[in-house]
């Protein structure tokens, strides 16, 4: 958040990667965002640092979530989208400028064997599921949501960093085609033996839950990309660099692997 860190974390290096997280609240999104991607490119500008980006999908518009390319709209209804598309402007406009080598990758909600409060999928339904518990779910399970698999989007920056094809563009990462939340509880219901039917949590309910879970409440205006299709196109950078996704079944069955050896 300041230039001179910015300085000493480029130092010596030849690409950085911009995989910054703060925390998931408005005030401190608006404050914090923009000046800290300033100081990044002014830094990469300075020394000379290529730049790949890992970014979500809050700035596109909410007409986009059924098919999200990479030249889907920045016109977001979200605040949070908002302080996104200008993270984005100031790194596509140092981009479109010729003086920044850098790129924007895009990646959908995202799911691995991480730590809690990252996942939504990890924490509301695999976990619960891995463990015999019921999973949970917003609004409905029948429509068709992408998740991009953590491995698949570190081995995306890794090839964005180190490949002349990918800079002054913006990518979608490597994501296995969407489905249903119906359809990945019946998968993961396969992988674990098991015959668990979800909770889905309607308005009312969510709404309780916001007023015990801070996060919930900052997710209030992010509720369109809950309840139409979420797709997430990623087939530009799958045939640019010949990347086949890993499928939703091996990356479940990975997580659930992992669960199981760490109870």
């Amino acid at each position: 958040t300041k230039a001179e860190g910015v300085l000493k974390a480029l130092d010596g290096a030849e690409v950085a990667y911009m995989v910054v997280g703060i925390p998931y609240k408005l005030s401190v999104w608006e404050s914090t965002w923009p000046p800290m991607m300033q100081h990044v490119v002014n830094g990469c500008l300075q020394t000379g640092t290529k730049l790949v980006f890992l970014d979500n999908i809050y700035m596109l518009s909410d007409e986009s979530m059924p098919h999200m390319t990479e030249s889907s709209p920045m016109t977001p209804s979200s605040k949070k989208g908002k302080v996104r598309a200008n993270v984005n402007r100031i790194m596509l406009e140092a981009m479109e400028s010729g003086k920044l080598q850098g790129c924007i990758a895009r990646s959908a909600d995202f799911y691995g064997y991480t730590s809690s409060n990252k996942s939504l999928l990890l924490d509301m339904v695999i976990k619960k599921m891995a463990h015999g518990k019921i999973p949970q779910w917003f609004y409905t399970v029948e429509k068709k949501h992408s998740f991009s698999y953590i491995p698949d989007i570190a081995e995306a920056l890794h090839i964005l960093g180190t490949s002349d094809k990918s800079w002054s563009q913006v990518w979608n990462v490597p994501t296995a085609p969407a489905m249903t939340l119906a359809e990945i509880i019946a998968l993961i219901n396969h992988l674990v033996h098991k015959h668990l039917k979800p909770q889905v949590m309607n308005e009312f309910m969510t709404s309780i839950l916001r007023m015990f879970i801070p996060p919930l409440a900052e997710m209030k205006e992010l509720k369109y990309q809950l309840v139409q299709d979420y797709v997430l196109e990623s087939s530009k950078f799958e045939k640019t660099f010949s990347y086949t996704p890993t499928t939703m079944e091996e990356g479940l069955e990975t997580v659930i692997d992992h669960i199981h050896k760490a109870s």
